[in-house]
């Protein structure tokens, strides 16, 4: 079972299924994906709340972070980041030929304000919900951060389960604020790579100057029409909430947790390796970081497996003391 990418576990509804099959049946894979693409850039505005000029779609919000370096970083200006953080950010930053300044994170996994600000570079990156954790990010870092007038890219790629804490209406005030969104997570369309950039006007303009045509297939941008039309996230939230509260009871004898407002739980833990190759071998997969792990939220099955797994853990742990 796959708890390692965060991906969403709930089916899509049958009504979302029954439109996509339709779409199939009829789409015209001979054009080239122009309106459809203003169709989906619309249909996301109106969830996000702001205007379809502010968007910029993209193939994965992981494309877009490879214009936004290519934009607006290069050899003689960093990309800047917190570690740990999305790995993309680094990848990206060196495809376009940029060194990458890492900046540590604080006890509790809090942004190092000042270490970002002092780091050379006019770009930086940071995940909210935070990515590898699920904590929240301070409205009052983010403002420190784009006092500076650096650009800030605010990756809100799971955002969805959290909305109510969306920075987008910084968009308003800042014009150096940029903000990712995907598909990927509580829409459930990874498979298809469907992202949005939203930001001012001009950042738009500048990063269209430099996106290639057609970068998002037409058929993806149709599903994302489709599945976004469903009223389906509530209940999506609601399992995926349940989940999460029952990999959080869980975990919490094997380390320290934080208050994730993603699809995950981290877990802080000295023997994380063990425990992660325990869980393999139950057929769980789960996601391995130094000194930490993370589980996925997951179906009713697999949060019975991850209780056995941590079971055994506990019990070896005991094991270890009593020898």
């Amino acid at each position: 079972m796959r708890l390692h990418q965060n991906e969403r576990f709930t089916a899509h509804s049958p009504v979302g299924i029954e439109t996509i099959k339709q779409l199939v049946e009829t789409f015209p894979f001979n054009e080239y994906p122009v309106e459809v693409i203003d169709q989906v850039k619309a249909s996301y505005s109106a969830y996000a709340g702001v205007r379809p000029t502010q968007l910029v779609a993209g193939n994965g919000s992981d494309e877009l972070i490879g214009y936004l370096c290519a934009r607006y970083a290069g050899p003689e200006s960093p990309v800047i980041a917190s570690q740990p953080d999305f790995v993309m950010y680094q990848f990206y930053a060196d495809r376009a030929r940029a060194d990458f300044s890492k900046v540590p994170l604080l006890d509790g996994m809090a942004l190092d304000v000042d270490g970002l600000l002092a780091a050379p570079g006019n770009i930086i990156f940071l995940s909210h919900p935070h990515n590898p954790s699920g904590i929240l990010r301070k409205e009052q870092d983010v403002r420190r951060l784009l006092d500076s007038g650096k650009y800030v890219v605010i990756d809100e790629a799971y955002i969805d389960f959290a909305l109510e804490q969306s920075m987008v209406a910084l968009l308003d005030e800042y014009p150096n604020a940029i903000i990712l969104r995907t598909l990927s997570k509580a829409f459930g369309l990874a498979s298809l790579r469907l992202g949005f950039l939203i930001a001012s006007e001009q950042v738009v303009a500048e990063v269209e100057s430099i996106k290639s045509p057609y970068n998002v297939s037409g058929l993806s941008a149709a599903v994302g029409i489709a599945i976004m039309a469903e009223p389906e996230l509530d209940l999506v939230l609601e399992e995926t909430f349940a989940s999460r509260d029952t990999i959080a009871r869980l975990v919490e004898p094997l380390g320290r947790t934080y208050p994730s407002a993603a699809n995950f739980v981290y877990v802080e833990y000295d023997e994380a390796e063990r425990f992660t190759e325990r869980c393999a071998n139950a057929g769980l997969r789960i996601r391995l970081f130094d000194g930490a792990f993370r589980v996925s939220c997951g179906s009713t099955e697999a949060m019975e497996i991850l209780e056995k797994c941590v079971e055994e853990e506990l019990q070896c742990v005991v094991g270890q003391v009593n020898e």
